[in-house]
């Protein structure tokens, strides 16, 4: 069983909801895609046994995959996730913002590394 710090988890997840193409995580197709940890779930995340990570998510109808996808491996680094992330796009929706005009985030950050 891989064993994941919690606050690694916690921020992860937040880094997520704050992603502008991602409506919310969610559970999953059959309902079991979350993190267990002591008197709490973090849904949408989990880590696979062979230590990859999982992150399922309501796409907001006016993305594309392509920038989810974007939004998620930023999230991931942001946090220090270096791991294999497997994205499950689970359903679309609408949101209540809208993405930033003239914000070109499939481009390489300055910095050079890979989104």
């Amino acid at each position: 069983m891989i064993v994941t710090d919690p606050d690694t988890m916690r921020r992860f997840a937040a880094a997520i909801d704050a992603a502008p193409s991602v409506v919310s995580r969610s559970l999953g197709r059959f309902g079991v895609a979350a993190a267990h940890l002591p008197g709490e779930r973090i849904e949408g995340i989990r880590r696979t046994d062979d230590g990859r990570w999982e992150v399922h998510v309501v796409m907001a109808f006016d993305s594309t995959v392509s920038l989810v996808e974007v939004d998620v491996l930023r999230a991931a680094q942001s946090v220090g996730i270096m791991e294999p992330v497997d994205l499950f796009v689970e359903d679309i929706a609408e949101r209540t913002g809208e993405l930033t005009p003239g914000v070109d985030r499939l481009t390489t950050p300055q910095d050079g590394t890979a989104p």
